[in-house]
């Protein structure tokens, strides 16, 4: 057996390494490659832990729960496995425990005393450079990692995580249900932006009058309000058909090609196309609210409001049932070989980086006070 004082130890930084934090205390891995990567540092006969830096609303043990308990796959006897599976508990270390953050030399320093080997017996991986630096100069040896690492996938036969009735276990699989967890992000501002321009002009529609124009009241649209509605019509028109919609029209074309029935996946391409025609109509009626007389202002509010509503209501429904039923049903089709490439068409879908997309979410949603206490 190995003494832990002799082995060599591969120490993570959480945030847009392993995974993304899409609320405070709560993180999303990458899939599958964050399941895949810890899997092959166990496999080479590495510790591993993690160092990371909390925010001040994150205690030191609400951060080791949210990093042990991120969920990863489905094993084949239909047990959840989770990062704590392969890194211990007791090999996390937070800045609150070591009481300085990186990229001080001090919190890395702390890290191998806690795991009882020198700094040079460790790899710090991180995908921010200055961290990295900083695990450096404190004596360990470092590597960057690419960010976005759900953009890191590679075209090789990397093979199948545990798959389930609902779950091919393909990467492809993996990828795109993780791009629609930043889907529902979306819609959840669509709503916030509908409910909130409800209230300015719900009740307030002029009565028509025959042979007789009546001007609606005069409608204030809040600032707030105003900037979240544009950061929804950029995400709707660069993000969500480019980079995901063409996605995954590219990979219903190559479950074709590998024999699935072409009908089979007809409804996604509809679907599409409707939501391209709701985003259509979102785009005039934006345009008529920033650049339209008051007049047609609150009805153009009144058009951007049911149009929203109506994509988010198609579209939640169009996610569940690409996640249970398409994505399964393609990925019974492929061959390892089949889903690395489709892996490879998903990365030259769009921008190369949705980090961008991810920050414009964050910041709509504050705009928004979603997820405001």
């Amino acid at each position: 057996m190995v003494d832990p004082a002799n082995q060599m130890v591969v120490l993570f930084d959480v945030r847009d390494t392993l995974g993304e934090v899409d609320r405070p205390g709560h993180l999303v891995a990458y899939l599958p490659s964050t399941q895949k990567l810890l899997e092959g540092v166990k496999a080479l006969g590495a510790r591993v832990g993690v160092i990371t830096n909390l925010p001040a609303d994150v205690s030191d043990e609400q951060g080791r729960d949210m990093i042990v308990t991120t969920e990863l796959s489905l094993n084949n006897t239909g047990r959840q496995v989770t990062i704590g599976d392969f890194i211990p508990r007791d090999n996390i270390t937070t800045n609150h425990e070591a009481k300085a953050d990186k990229p001080s030399a001090e919190i890395y320093g702390f890290a191998a005393r806690k795991l009882g080997v020198s700094p040079g017996q460790c790899v710090f991986v991180g995908e921010n450079y200055l961290e990295c630096l900083g695990a450096e100069l404190a004596g360990m040896k470092s590597l960057l990692k690419p960010c976005p690492p759900g953009r890191e996938f590679l075209p090789a036969l990397q093979g199948k995580l545990e798959s389930s009735p609902t779950e091919s276990g393909r990467q492809f699989e993996a990828l795109l249900q993780h791009e629609h967890l930043l889907g529902e992000r979306i819609f959840t501002i669509g709503i916030a932006i509908a409910d909130g321009l409800d209230h300015l002009v719900e009740g307030r529609v002029p009565t028509e009058v025959a042979d007789a124009w009546t001007s609606p009241p005069p409608t204030a649209l809040p600032d707030d309000l105003r900037r979240g509605m544009a950061y929804f019509v950029h995400l709707i028109d660069h993000f969500a058909d480019p980079v995901h919609l063409k996605a995954e029209e590219a990979m219903i074309e190559v479950a074709v090609a590998c024999g699935m029935d072409r009908r089979k996946g007809q409804w996604v391409f509809d679907q599409h196309d409707q939501a391209r025609a709701y985003w259509s109509a979102i785009d005039v009626a934006w345009r008529r609210v920033q650049f339209g007389d008051d007049d047609d202002r609150f009805y153009a509010l009144l058009d951007f409001t049911a149009l929203a509503r109506s994509f988010v209501r198609l579209f939640r429904a169009h996610a569940v049932r690409e996640n249970n039923q398409l994505y399964p049903m393609a990925g019974s089709f492929f061959s390892d070989s089949d889903d690395a490439l489709v892996v490879n068409l998903i990365q030259h879908s769009g921008a190369a980086d949705i980090t961008p997309y991810i920050g414009m979410v964050e910041r709509a949603e504050a705009l928004l006070s979603i997820g405001a206490a």
